[in-house]
């Protein structure tokens, strides 16, 4: 509220955060966990996931970007040998 009265007095918009919530907070940090980090096993942990299916289901989404990414890492690795 001190931002809107602010705001009122300067004759401006007010400058307010989006309402959000700690499980927005926990949801986005295990999506980034997951673009990050490949063991589900390590992510289920860190996340206190009772079930692996919740981390599979989810957070741990299969889109088109990182499957390309995931079949290029593999291609690299067989070019080394």
């Amino acid at each position: 509220m001190e931002e809107e009265v602010k705001a009122a007095k300067e004759n401006r918009e007010p400058l307010l955060l989006p309402h959000f919530s700690v499980h927005y907070l926990r949801h986005t940090f295990c999506t980034r966990l997951c673009e990050n980090e490949k063991n589900l096993k390590v992510i289920q942990s860190v996340m206190w996931h009772k079930s692996i299916r919740t981390t599979m289901d989810v957070y741990a989404e299969a889109s088109g970007e990182k499957k390309q990414e995931a079949m290029q890492n593999l291609s690299a690795k067989w070019k080394e040998f």
